[in-house]
């Protein structure tokens, strides 16, 4: 449901909290009901590790958006509209009248970035709003995390494969060794010889691990984990709250994502990669990178098209039962 008018939520004050309530069934098929089995945390013990809901001020024109992110619990940002003063994006927040409240709001615009340079096929952003930092504790990002938001995409948005949520155990840009997973858009969903390919407007989600092995692709496309139980596409216009669970605590890896859009309340799973239970799937994990990561950005790099996305209350817990009631 969407929320009514209420009062800014400090993310200070949900530091540490524990949050009862139910949650998605993990590490199994078929849709989420509100129970607690199988890899999810148990009640209780879920910490919310960091929540915003962006209510408050960031104009467009500004010269220095990262002064409020980092007074609602981020450490920094690169925009247009920041002090760094360029990245081919936008961030800035709004009213939005369907969620009755402010949003974040993502303006990517890869088609005014230089010329790709070295070969690289296509132009992209450089803009993010940042958690953690480069020397940060690996525990900054969880390994066993979960995140959840609202998301919509404007009627003129266009999608092509690109970057969302790309934490790192290092500094930027992250290079294969040390980042474990990215979670981002993609307009292809399906195996080899079997794809869907997005309609304008529409894209899909996926993950890229670079230690995941899905042995049934061809091996140039063994780490990219698409939507493996429906191919619904995202589409314009609509508000969807998403949640993803990402684990890499243990021997084998593990990802999940579900969504709903605004006024239903079953949510639908799209995607489970579990390493050793998902068939023709493995994703080990060395010992020494059983670890979190110590930043997160987001978008970081869109890719080619130009795009206007909104967010609304971001949420990521070391369990699902640790998030906010719906708003």
């Amino acid at each position: 449901m969407f929320r009514t008018p209420r009062a800014n939520m400090l993310v200070a004050m949900l530091y540490g909290m524990t949050m009862a309530g139910g949650g998605l069934a993990a590490c199994g098929q078929g849709d989420g009901s509100p129970t607690v089995s199988g890899g999810s945390t148990p009640l209780g013990t879920a910490r919310l590790v960091l929540f915003d809901n962006f209510e408050y001020d960031i104009d467009r024109s500004a010269t220095d958006a990262e002064q409020q992110f980092r007074a609602h619990g981020w450490t920094d940002a690169k925009a247009i509209n920041s002090h760094f003063g360029r990245g081919s994006g936008y961030l800035y927040t709004r009213y939005d009248d369907a969620r009755h409240s402010r949003v974040l709001v993502m303006e990517s615009m890869p088609s005014t970035a230089p010329n790709p340079e070295d070969g690289f096929p296509y132009r992209q952003t450089d803009y993010w709003v940042k958690y953690g930092a480069e020397d940060a504790p690996l525990t900054t990002v969880p390994a066993d995390v979960w995140f959840q938001f609202w998301i919509f995409a404007t009627p003129e948005s266009r999608f092509h494969r690109s970057k969302f949520i790309y934490p790192c155990r290092g500094p930027y840009p992250c290079t294969t060794e040390r980042f474990a997973w990215l979670f981002g858009w993609h307009q292809l969903c399906g195996p080899e010889g079997n794809v869907r390919q997005a309609q304008e407007g529409e894209w899909f989600w996926t993950v890229r691990a670079p230690l995941a092995n899905n042995q049934a692709v061809p091996e140039w496309d063994h780490d990219k984990l698409y939507q493996n139980l429906s191919c619904a596409p995202m589409q314009r216009e609509t508000w969807y709250q998403v949640r993803i669970h990402v684990d890499t605590s243990g021997p084998q890896g593990a990802y999940e994502m579900w969504r709903r859009p605004a006024g239903q309340s079953t949510w639908t799973k799209l995607a489970e990669w579990i390493g050793g239970v998902t068939p023709n799937f493995v994703w080990p994990i060395p010992e020494a990178e059983r670890v979190g990561n110590r930043v997160l950005a987001m978008p970081t790099t869109v890719n080619e098209e130009d795009s206007i996305v909104y967010l609304d209350d971001f949420a990521m817990a070391t369990g699902d039962t640790a998030f906010p009631a719906d708003q």
